[in-house]
């Protein structure tokens, strides 16, 4: 994934998406995840997503917390960060958008989208 960044506070993800069959997938990817096909064309997400699932933590250092699975609204899942709750008591099916990350890495870092 590349991260785009916009006015402060927004960004946007690089990922590509299949001519054939339409899936999304990562912008490192050559090979539709899907179909296979390489006719790939380069696509931009909205940052926005839903909150799928806890992961165990992988990484200790210089980015601890809790890794969730972040299903974006343009078909494809990232792992990345959420910040706005509890660490590991982010619901399912959160709403969630992309920020930038505090320590200015290229960690992937998701905020909570506010209840209306």
């Amino acid at each position: 994934m590349t991260l785009m960044m916009l006015a402060p506070g927004e960004a946007e993800l690089d990922y590509r998406r299949c001519r054939w069959c339409h899936s999304a997938s990562a912008a490192t990817c050559l090979l539709c995840p899907v179909c296979g096909s390489a006719d790939l064309t380069p696509a931009r997400a909205g940052g926005q997503g839903t909150v799928q699932r806890l992961l165990r933590p992988t990484r200790r250092g210089a980015h601890p917390g809790r890794p969730y699975l972040i299903v974006l609204d343009e078909g494809f899942t990232v792992q990345a960060s959420v910040l706005g709750g509890l660490p590991g008591a982010v619901p399912i099916g959160a709403r969630v958008h992309l920020v930038t990350s505090e320590e200015g890495g290229r960690v992937l870092t998701f905020r909570l989208a506010p209840r209306l």
